[in-house]
């Protein structure tokens, strides 16, 4: 059953303000105040009473464990709405979620209630005294809900004051007491106040700014033993020291007023001992002080005698309280189809908040990317020794070839020692491969890398290795491994004997030592067949043309031996013309293939070390992060679109 309003003390006190004559403006726009809020009272009282006699039916009840019970969100304010659930989405990780949920609740009706903070430094008393003074009517009687605000009994809880037709109180909150009130400036601006206590600040502006705002409630009894909070958000914050003690936590607020649209979220107050003059003061500073033991004794004043509403009044903005009050209520006057101030101050907070968040955490992957990056210099000597390495492997490519071409071993392939030196062709070929082909620069590669991985520019895990192609597939490219010849007389088309060994990574570039061993089996086997093939077919050459010689010797009796060994000679010259001629071109070929695919390789070798060298020292990239990151942007600038367009409306 609800709790019965105190009909008796509403009409004594309309009774006094209809018998009491007009004192001043003040007292009598509070005065009206009051008479409309005690007909309201009156009449929202019977309403409720005639509902409440009522019968209702199960059908007709509503269930307060609805799950999925649809919100009814005011047309105007549905796109900003869902902006906000995509924002809790799309850049949960940076947005502050307990006060992106009050602003959520902020936009679901078109004029919500707007929750302020008051907050005493190191303790309660205070804070509760200065909002008994802001919430107290002094043209009624003090009610017993003042004492309920100022008494201790030991509860160190947060108190939440809501409005009430009549003053109750709810502990079933193991951290929040909260107690319904009948005061007008709580139903006349839709206000609900929570009073707590914050130690002093001293942390950089966004953590200490942070925590005005969204105070937090300590647990003492977990269930798990452990003490731990709970965050309480609120759209505005008023914080109140006695004295000069905390200095530290009013300079935050006053370096962070310029960024929360002048103060308008937050407030200070400090109390003095003694009275000063608050003419020149206005309700846009950041800190104000005040004299809360003055403006306790102006209302005691006025609620004694009415005739001494002057004194009230002097004593009133003597203590500064008329600038408290105006923040308090400010914003008032929603226009249709608006954001309620409060309210769009926290949206935008919650946006500046976010897009700071979102700065701090790139501007810590772009100083961590930095520091892991190798410096210049460094890669600037590396590169240099590149050069060195590259000048001197293509002329150890020329000179050292030149000598093995031009060497005693070389020279036992020619043409005419064919005869007795044909098995010996591929040992030969071979042993110029591995003694004259970029030996020195194969060992100085592998330096310059031992100095590239010393110097951090390549890890482990990005060891390169160069696979064997397909001669048959694969273009010929820079780095590659060299193709077999395609003029000539080497067949182009290579036995499938051969199988590629497996993958052995070593922390440098296997380039050299594959295209070696590329060539020593795939262009030194052909020239070996080569050479018996031409052989064979001198040979073959000779005896036939020897054996059709002693033929027409032999059957025909008026040949001259003359007549039948000059076709034995004709075939004898044509013979090792042909031999000659072939296997000086296929040796000449091997030579240029070796001297072109050494210098097309070392280019490739080069400009790896160079890549790896200009590519080198960056850590990896998460794209992850950096797409998580404007997916969140894109989210804070579109809930800032959507404010901006119902603020233009």
């Amino acid at each position: 059953m609800p709790p019965k309003p105190f009909i008796g003390l509403f009409d004594r006190t309309l009774s006094t303000f209809i018998r009491s004559p007009v004192i001043c403006p003040v007292c009598s726009h509070r005065r009206a105040l009051s008479v409309k809020a005690h007909t309201l009272r009156v009449h929202q009282f019977s309403a409720r009473r005639l509902q409440l006699s009522k019968p209702r039916t199960a059908s007709t009840t509503a269930s307060v464990i609805a799950v999925n019970a649809k919100r009814e969100i005011p047309p105007a304010f549905q796109e900003l709405y869902a902006s906000l659930k995509a924002l809790e989405t799309e850049a949960g990780v940076y947005v502050n979620t307990s006060q992106l949920h009050l602003a959520l609740r902020g936009v679901e009706s078109e004029n919500p209630v707007t929750r302020i903070a008051v907050l005493g430094l190191n303790g309660q008393h205070g804070a509760r005294r200065l909002t008994k003074v802001l919430l107290a009517d002094p043209l009624a009687p003090e009610p017993k809900w003042e004492k309920q605000i100022t008494g201790t009994d030991g509860d160190e809880r947060a108190l939440l004051l809501r409005y009430g037709e009549q003053a109750d109180v709810d502990d079933r909150h193991p951290l929040v007491r909260t107690l319904f009130i009948p005061s007008p400036l709580l139903h006349t601006h839709k206000l609900e106040i929570l009073v707590h206590t914050i130690t002093a600040v001293t942390e950089p502006i966004n953590d200490g700014a942070a925590s005005f705002l969204v105070p937090s409630l300590d647990i003492v009894n977990s269930p798990s033993g452990r003490p731990g909070t709970v965050t309480y958000p609120v759209h505005k914050a008023l914080m109140y020291e006695e004295g000069l003690k905390s200095l530290a936590s009013f300079s935050i607020i006053d370096l962070h007023a310029d960024r929360r649209q002048n103060g308008q979220m937050f407030k200070g107050v400090i109390d003095w001992s003694w009275s000063i003059s608050q003419q020149g003061l206005t309700r846009d500073q950041p800190v104000s002080p005040i004299n809360l033991a003055m403006a306790e004794a102006a209302i005691d004043v006025f609620r004694q005698s009415l005739n001494k509403s002057m004194e009230y009044e002097h004593m009133w903005f003597d203590a500064g309280m008329p600038g408290i009050t105006s923040w308090l209520s400010e914003g008032k006057d929603i226009q249709q189809g608006a954001v309620k101030p409060a309210i769009r101050r926290l949206i935008l907070t919650v946006c500046e908040n976010s897009a700071d968040a979102i700065e701090r955490e790139e501007a810590f992957e772009l100083a961590k990317e930095k520091a892991k990056t190798i410096s210049e210099p460094t890669k600037k000597i590396i590169d240099q020794g590149i050069s060195i390495w590259a000048e001197n492997a293509h002329t150890e490519l020329r000179d050292r070839l030149n000598l093995a071409f031009h060497s005693k071993s070389w020279r036992k392939t020619k043409w005419w020692k064919l005869f007795w030196r044909v098995d010996d062709v591929g040992y030969i070929a071979l042993d110029i491969l591995q003694r004259a082909w970029l030996v020195d620069a194969e060992k100085e590669m592998i330096w310059i890398c031992g100095r590239i991985y010393q110097s951090g520019l390549l890890v482990p895990p990005k060891l390169r290795r160069t696979p064997i192609p397909d001669p048959d597939e694969v273009e010929e490219k820079l780095g590659q491994i060299p193709r077999i010849p395609v003029k000539g007389i080497i067949p182009k088309k290579l036995s499938s004997d051969f199988t590629e060994p497996p993958p052995v990574f070593h922390p440098w570039p296997q380039d050299i030592f594959l295209a070696r061993s590329a060539l020593s089996r795939l262009t030194v086997p052909p020239l070996q067949a080569v050479a018996q093939n031409l052989l064979l077919q001198t040979i073959a050459t000779n005896v036939l043309t020897s054996s059709l010689s002693a033929l027409l010797y032999v059957s025909i009796s008026a040949t001259s031996p003359y007549e039948a060994g000059a076709i034995a000679a004709l075939g004898l010259v044509y013979s090792l013309r042909r031999l000659q001629k072939r296997w000086e071109t296929a040796r000449t070929e091997w030579q240029m293939q070796l001297r072109e695919d050494g210098r097309t390789l070392l280019r490739g070798v080069e400009e790896g070390a160079r890549q790896d060298v200009r590519e080198g020292g960056k850590p990896e990239v998460n794209k992850i992060g950096v797409e998580a990151r404007r997916t969140a942007r894109e989210a804070v600038a579109k809930v800032r679109r959507d404010l901006d367009v119902l603020q233009t409306k």
